[in-house]
């Protein structure tokens, strides 16, 4: 679960450095918040790569999340994190399992923004030639990194109803772990 919060403050830091860079200003991160603030909702496609934690493979996965209001969905080859402001639901694919548990503000994207303004440490950009934000590099744990790159951003879009919940007629062979 570390791991889903460090994605969702990667995705908006990618897009705050974006800011900060063709923006050159010191209130960059501020004016992300109010950005993302402004729009409906955000969707975002991204690759990751996680490295330093013994995996036989570097390879980047694909990945895509949404975020509205105090909803969001991170979905990832291996994981999918869900919540609706109120239940959250995190799937684990290759363990075929749910486990729900009640949202709280440290779940909310928002809430992982007010904390970016606060203090963006543990995350690294890494430039191009040009000087341009490339990835970024996020410490998970002692020795495990992520590096993000965003491919592609859309903003108010139309989700429907119950977009932010998991369909259990979806996955009928997936185990329900309620942790509430």
């Amino acid at each position: 679960m570390k791991k889903q919060r460090s994605i969702i403050a990667g995705i908006l830091l990618v897009f705050a450095f974006g800011i900060a860079h063709a923006q050159n200003d010191s209130n960059a991160i501020k004016k992300l918040a109010q950005s993302i603030r402004s729009h409906k909702n955000l969707e975002v496609s991204f690759t990751y790569q996680t490295l330093g934690d013994n995996s036989d493979s570097e390879e980047a996965k694909k990945g895509i999340a949404y975020f509205q209001d105090g909803a969001y969905k991170v979905i990832m080859e291996d994981q999918h994190a869900i919540s609706d402001g109120k239940t959250t639901w995190h799937y684990i694919v290759e363990e075929e399992e749910v486990m729900v548990g009640q949202a709280t503000d440290d779940d909310n994207p928002y809430t992982v923004l007010d904390d970016l303004e606060r203090d963006g440490s543990g995350v690294t950009p890494i430039l191009d030639k040009k000087g341009e934000l490339k990835q970024l590099e996020i410490e998970v744990d002692e020795g495990v990194k992520l590096l993000l790159n965003i491919t592609e951003l859309k903003f108010d879009q139309d989700f429907p109803k119950g977009f932010f919940a998991f369909d259990e007629k979806a996955y009928p062979d997936v185990e329900i772990i309620d942790m509430r």
